[in-house]
């Protein structure tokens, strides 16, 4: 869940047209230090301080920022807030460009445990000359944990930072940001995007819920839609491994997703390494050892909820550890602290100790405790559409951490709500990637959405709907890229003859 791509962070924006970027390059930028207390309703700012950085470097992150940028002049402006009776310090970073600002304004996510990511994220928005925003939710920046922030001393619930992670510190973010651009500009942003993927997904659908006039486009990668359900979910296969008594080898795993792909690659005409439609792939690992993964079912054989797609690595949610010849469960972070802190109670919970009836009843109590709070999967976006905003979704198909067919029952039901009142495709798109892990993490094998941050800014300010969105598989065996098209769902791109290798030779259907 920590993944995010530099294809997704480096989408390249553009201005709507020469004369705005002329006007742009006309205003006079204020001094860092001189600029005043934003006012955020429901907040009160403790203090402001803003320092100007040239030739700044942003360091490359492992599994956030591939490469590292250099170069960068901006303003950076550090706004501390805090909320009524909660008691918390809430940190707002904004970065400004010196030169070259295209007149928009980012909001970043985050990933994981944590709200924002920082420079990882700021430092690829400004070089694109975004203003942009990040936050840590006054939480812990550790996307790993949440040890710091999630129980009270007394081992109650933090819901104050809960409510910070969950969604208040967006419309604090949007806000600040937005004032801070506006007063160091001398005129407010033109438009303004956000863009996330994983926690910045789930975090992109909460702005479009809760906060439907903040932004004028949202862009969501991957997004924990159903944080309260999926996350108790991403720890069935744990739970399987424990009640069977059996730990497969993480080369053993890899066979399964192996075997999948060889056997289901050709259905859509070419040959490439890439499940096109999961759906129509009918794979049966019964005939290899006998069980087949679906997501978790209760004890009656109802489901729960969704399991991974065919073709999609199994090793990070049914991941083992060995030791001294003895293979054992290695939960994921995200799951595995999410039931000893939220569910639990207990940061010493022994999470192996779950049996089936006992996660059946995580399940019930995750969804009645928190979705109110942390659930971003209501269908109606009728506000968001009514002010003109529009969404972006796109996910991996061979997402091994967000089960992709969440994304996909989110689509259904919107349209299922307001399909007779709107034409949803007007306002909210959702764009599948066959083949690509979660964020496209860099060992993905499928195409990668390309520039999809300006489909959406095309969108917005040209209102020209992406049709399509243009896409890259690049880890092929000799090296060579190989172009792709993505397509709205539902369609979905198919071969139509050619050049195998050319976005040219596919078309949506």
């Amino acid at each position: 869940m920590i993944l995010i791509s530099s294809l997704f962070l480096l989408a390249v924006p553009f201005l709507s047209t020469e004369s705005a970027a002329s006007e742009l390059e006309s205003y006079s930028y204020s001094p860092c230090t001189r600029l005043s207390t934003p006012k955020v309703p429901g907040a009160e700012v403790l203090s402001i301080t803003g320092v100007e950085k040239r030739n700044y470097t942003v360091t490359a992150v492992p599994q956030l920022l591939p490469t590292p940028i250099f170069g960068l002049n901006f303003c950076e402006v550090d706004v501390v807030l805090t909320h009524p009776k909660a008691g918390d310090r809430v940190l707002v970073k904004v970065w400004l460009p010196l030169q070259h600002w295209n007149g928009r304004f980012q909001a970043t996510g985050g990933s994981g445990y944590a709200a924002g990511n920082f420079d990882a994220s700021l430092g690829p928005a400004v070089q694109l000359g975004y203003s942009s925003a990040s936050t840590d939710a006054g939480v812990s920046v550790n996307p790993l944990s949440p040890a710091k922030w999630a129980l009270r001393q007394d081992g109650t619930v933090n819901w104050d930072a809960l409510t910070n992670f969950a969604h208040r510190s967006i419309h604090d973010m949007g806000i600040v940001g937005q004032d801070i651009t506006a007063q160091f500009y001398g005129i407010k942003p033109q438009f303004s995007y956000w863009n996330g993927c994983s926690t910045g997904g789930r975090q992109a659908m909460a702005a479009a819920q809760r906060y439907p006039e903040i932004f004028d486009g949202i862009l969501a990668g991957a997004p924990a839609i159903n944080w309260a359900t999926y996350v108790v979910a991403e720890q069935w296969p744990q739970v399987v491994m424990e009640e069977e008594g059996t730990f497969p080898s993480p080369c053993e795993l890899k066979f399964f997703t192996t075997m999948a792909i060889e056997q289901c690659d050709e259905l859509d005409g070419v040959m490439d390494g890439v499940i096109t439609d999961p759906d129509i792939c009918n794979f049966d690992p019964y005939r290899l050892v006998g069980n087949r993964f679906n997501g978790p079912f209760s004890s009656s054989g109802e489901s729960l909820w969704y399991g991974l797609n065919v073709g999609a690595a199994l090793d990070s949610l049914a991941n083992t550890n060995a030791t001294n010849g003895r293979r054992t469960g290695l939960p994921l972070f995200v799951n595995d602290n999410w039931i000893k802190y939220w569910l639990a109670k207990n940061p010493n919970y022994n999470t192996s100790s779950i049996s089936y009836e006992t996660l059946y009843g995580l399940f019930d109590q995750s969804k009645r405790e928190y979705d109110a709070i942390i659930g971003t999967d209501n269908p109606d976006l009728s506000e968001f559409h009514n002010v003109g905003g529009k969404l972006i979704v796109w996910h991996g198909l061979a997402d091994q951490l967000i089960f992709p067919k969440g994304s996909i029952d989110y689509w259904e039901r919107v349209e299922r709500l307001m399909g007779g009142s709107f034409k949803v495709d007007e306002f909210f798109r959702l764009f599948l990637a066959p083949g690509v892990d979660h964020c496209a993490g860099g060992t993905t094998i499928g195409a990668v959405p390309n520039d999809i941050l300006k489909s959406l800014v095309n969108w917005v300010e040209e209102k020209k709907a992406p049709d399509t969105v243009p896409a890259t598989l690049s880890n092929t065996p000799n090296g060579n890229k190989i172009e792709r098209i993505l397509c709205p769902y539902p369609r979905t791109s198919r071969y139509i003859g050619g050049d195998t290798t050319s976005a040219a030779s596919f078309k949506c259907v």
